[in-house]
């Protein structure tokens, strides 16, 4: 057997640095994406102690939070009143607090009017939050009160959409915020031949915000539908399914394929953050999630 080589000393620290670079450099080649929550999916618990619910999250892994419903000091929520300054700067400062971040926020129909969105901006401002999401359609059906039934109105309300959703992502442009759609079932099945979703898509600027399991759900191939449209997943929320019985499965125990849509994601669609948005399994929602990033880091890494 021959002897190993003797290196000098110079030559030695000369291979240490190229390996070092070598590994700074694979590093780099791989962008790390963030993971966050939905509060909705511990939403008993943030009503009841927010401070308490964001440093146990931050303990758990989580970097991050998407706002889903408004919270008052005592305690009241509602999803549709927005939050006052004085509100988002404490909910502002609880998060500092806990090292979190917020990613996004849920809006209404309310918060895309102009005087609407004018106080959305500000309270993602003061969150230090770049993307506002729009949850529901522009308009309300007063006879149903106030359920999603803007859906049902024709392709030509949807194209109105199109059309509000990329007015807003422009004017968000200039203040480096983005406007994203998060979608339901309904944008993914055909009216007149065309879907919906492939409406909202031709707005410039507008960045979506997929639910895994209610898209897959319609029998679309999530993977595909990433890949026709590069660069415009904001973020993944990661629910799977199909639901067993009226339970969710935690992520990784359903039928989704993750590797492909995290592959996806992550080297076509642009993904800016993942997000946990459900409690699975049956169990109590902090201990659900607790289950549910683990799974995560099982299966992604």
């Amino acid at each position: 057997m021959m002897p190993p080589p003797a290196y000098s000393r110079r030559q030695v620290i000369g291979l240490s640095l190229a390996a070092l670079a070598s590994l700074q450099l694979g590093a780099q080649g791989k962008r790390r994406v963030p993971l966050g929550i939905l509060t909705y999916a511990v939403q008993s618990n943030f009503d009841k102690d927010t401070a308490g619910t964001l440093t146990a999250l931050a303990k758990m892994g989580f970097e991050g939070v998407e706002m889903t419903r408004y919270s008052s000091a005592d305690g009241s929520v509602s999803s549709r009143v927005a939050w006052s300054p004085a509100r988002a700067r404490e909910i502002r400062s609880l998060l500092d607090g806990a090292g979190l971040r917020c990613f996004s926020t849920h809006n209404e129909a309310e918060a895309f009017t102009p005087e609407g969105l004018k106080q959305a901006v500000e309270i993602n401002q003061i969150l230090g939050c770049p993307n506002i999401c729009c949850v529901r359609g522009l308009e309300r059906n007063a006879a149903a009160a106030g359920s999603m039934t803007f859906e049902r109105l024709g392709l030509d309300n949807w194209k109105k959409i199109a059309d509000a959703l990329e007015r807003t992502a422009e004017s968000l442009r200039p203040l480096k915020m983005t406007c994203t759609f998060h979608n339901h079932a309904i944008e993914f099945v055909p009216v007149d031949g065309v879907k919906p979703i492939d409406l909202l898509a031709k707005a410039k600027g507008v960045a979506f915000h997929i639910d895994v399991n209610v898209c897959r759900g319609t029998g679309t191939d999530l993977v595909a539908f990433i890949k026709q449209y590069p660069g415009r997943i904001n973020s993944l929320l990661l629910t799977d399914g199909p639901p067993a019985g009226k339970q969710r499965p935690l992520i990784g125990q359903g039928q989704a394929p993750w590797k492909e849509i995290f592959a996806a994601a992550e080297n076509e669609g642009g993904v800016q953050y993942y997000l946990l948005a459900q409690a699975g399994g049956g169990l109590p929602p902090m201990e659900a999630i607790g289950r549910e990033i683990e799974q995560y880091q099982r299966i992604h890494g």
